[in-house]
């Protein structure tokens, strides 16, 4: 499972003293498509980056299967890991003392630690989700109480509606 770490410029400088750092500058942001520009959709990362924030991300390098980026709005301390297919989103706040205490390469390996058990608590819970049974809604509470009326009520109000006129159509 790939990770996408997306940083400042200050924190991407301390994460490329990495011993297995490798510089890889990515993709293009944007291609010519059509005589216009568009956004690059080969970097499914970037481009869900770009859909989701409004702002380019620059690659800068990799250590592994961890690819970053620096986000040039991001003025604090704080960083995102991104994982998974839908790529979760789990934010962090960069640790000075524990890399001074531990090193860069420990502070990855934590990293990815905790991102991946966090991820397979969040898998599990969303399966746990999936197995509870959805509440029945009531078809007539639209006319019973029209102002405390929910989705389900009204997803059940109209497949009744839909079972009806097909019932009409048949005879």
């Amino acid at each position: 499972m790939s990770l996408n770490v997306v940083c400042s410029y200050q924190q991407s400088q301390i994460f490329k003293t990495s011993r297995y750092f490798r510089q890889n500058l990515g993709l293009v942001a944007t291609v010519e498509s059509n005589g216009r520009r568009g956004m690059n959709k080969n970097d499914s990362f970037s481009y869900f980056y770009q859909t989701q924030y409004k702002t380019t991300i620059y690659a800068q390098g990799n250590v592994g299967d961890i690819k970053f980026y620096i986000d040039h709005g991001i003025k604090d301390s704080t960083f995102a890991i991104y994982t998974g297919d839908t790529f979760e989103e789990f934010l962090y706040t960069f640790d000075q003392s524990y890399i001074r205490e531990k090193g860069i390469d420990n502070y990855l390996g934590f990293l990815l630690k905790d991102v991946d058990l966090k991820y397979e608590e969040m898998v599990k819970n969303n399966e746990v989700k999936k197995l509870e049974p959805q509440q029945e809604g009531d078809p007539d509470a639209i006319f019973k109480n029209p102002g405390n009326v929910t989705y389900a009520d009204f997803k059940a109000y109209l497949e009744k509606k839909q079972k009806e006129r097909y019932k009409n159509n048949m005879l």
